[in-house]
């Protein structure tokens, strides 16, 4: 049953930005691992470096939305938006602030995300110090970052295939409760 209720008091602003965060860091570790694979397979040096600068590209994006979705996720567990099903799991009132960073990776996305941030600095430092083996290196990186990506995706294909877990979800999207009928359900909850 869907419940047509404008709810009072939602910040939903960080959870949009984050879902398109991403997004665009699933998207681009896709293309990454596309171009850095050409850039591999090319035997002619041009097209080669073409590719790999796409690859550069997209491998920078996709760590900026990892970044991006990090850092959003950090300010909705540091402002106890409980309104989040990430931060309703694993945040309390009581919980000193110094605790927010282990709190992140408690959860299963969180740790996902944790991965991923260390990937992209790794595929980083290996821009910038790899040489000739960048491409193939940060091919399998990117390839594997799409996958870790896909984990935290939270997207539905086809109307019921779910691809990974979105941890920036509302908790009214994630439990069926009578108390989501109550358009101030947030001070309900706090």
């Amino acid at each position: 049953m869907l419940l047509n209720v404008s709810y009072i008091g939602e910040h939903l602003w960080p959870g949009q930005v984050g879902h398109a965060a991403l997004v665009l860091a699933f998207v681009c570790s896709l293309l990454a691992t596309a171009a850095y694979f050409f850039a591999v397979r090319s035997r002619d040096g041009r097209p080669a470096v073409a590719w790999q600068r796409l690859g550069r590209w997209a491998f920078s994006l996709h760590g900026l939305g990892i970044f991006a979705a990090i850092g959003l996720i950090f300010y909705i567990m540091i402002q106890q938006y409980y309104e989040y099903q990430y931060v309703w799991a694993h945040v309390s009132e009581e919980l000193p602030l110094k605790y927010i960073a282990s709190a992140f990776w408690e959860g299963q996305e969180g740790s996902f995300l944790l991965w991923m941030f260390w990937h992209v600095v790794l595929g980083m430092a290996i821009m910038f110090t790899a040489g000739r083996w960048e491409a193939p290196v940060l091919a399998v990186v990117a390839l594997v970052q799409a996958f870790l990506s896909s984990m935290v995706l939270g997207v539905y294909l086809w109307g019921n295939v779910k691809i990974g877990s979105n941890p920036l979800l509302l908790l009214r999207d994630t439990l069926a409760a009578p108390i989501f009928a109550h358009a101030d359900y947030r001070s309900l909850i706090q």
